[in-house]
């Protein structure tokens, strides 16, 4: 077991930090889904006791990503479509309703719509180099990035870190669709349309955004799932149902 190792905190105590670093590489399917975590190889890794081990891997298992077998062992949970179809469920109704709000909301217009296109640079300059996983990772981190600024221009940020923290197993599949990537081009045309919904204040364009959205995912999906079958628990004709 490999593990890409971040910079500790001052404050951070040894629980916190191997969460923090296996969360780190869960996320970023540097752990993939269904691969085994050793507990003797942690605490060589970290030079710790087990007892601070064991509290990050319980803390991992509450939120399912990882999963604990008495005598058996632990490895890091597949991809759960269950679970990834509730939060596109989510998204697609939160999302909807916060470029709402972010229509009607008439101030400081300026200040987000610099913000969307700094970001938008970033991704699109991004592209301009050989796509590895560590600049690909830095799109994924910046497609984030700017849903977030937008969440919390009309003052959701809350609602963007649970939608992050029950999502997931949505978000690994988002890493392997840009890893793959399945949504590149779609994604940097799609922020470049809600920059564009938000300078000229459109609501005829909201429902075409989530629609468009509904439909790049469905391609996508197609196609990471049958490169990737072994990452996945529940059926490809499940999710396809439901979008």
């Amino acid at each position: 077991m490999e593990l890409r190792i971040i910079e500790k905190h001052e404050y951070e105590n040894n629980k916190n930090y191997i969460y923090r670093v296996l969360k780190t590489n869960i996320m970023s399917l540097y752990l993939k889904p269904g691969e085994k975590i050793s507990e003797t190889e942690l605490q060589e890794i970290f030079k710790t006791s087990r007892s601070p081990i064991r509290e990050a891997l319980v803390k991992l298992e509450k939120e399912s990503l990882i999963e604990i077998f008495p005598q058996k062992g632990t490895r890091v949970s597949l991809i759960d479509l269950n679970l990834v179809d509730d939060t596109l469920f989510m998204r697609k109704i939160l999302e909807n309703e916060v470029m709402k709000l972010v229509l009607e909301k008439k101030e400081k217009k300026e200040a987000i719509l610099e913000k969307l296109n700094e970001n938008y640079a970033l991704m699109k300059k991004l592209l301009d180099f050989e796509l590895n996983t560590d600049n690909l990772l830095e799109f994924f981190y910046l497609d984030n990035l700017f849903h977030e600024n937008i969440f919390e221009y009309v003052g959701r940020k809350n609602v963007w870190e649970t939608l992050l923290f029950i999502g997931t197993h949505y978000e690994r599949f988002r890493v392997l669709e840009i890893v793959e990537k399945a949504s590149i081009s779609f994604t940097l045309e799609q922020h470049i349309r809600i920059i564009n919904t938000i300078k000229n204040n459109d609501y005829s364009v909201v429902e075409s955004l989530k629609i468009l959205h509904i439909d790049n995912f469905r391609n996508s999906f197609d196609h990471v799932y049958n490169k990737y079958p072994d990452f996945f628990i529940n059926s490809l004709k499940n999710i396809n149902n439901n979008l």
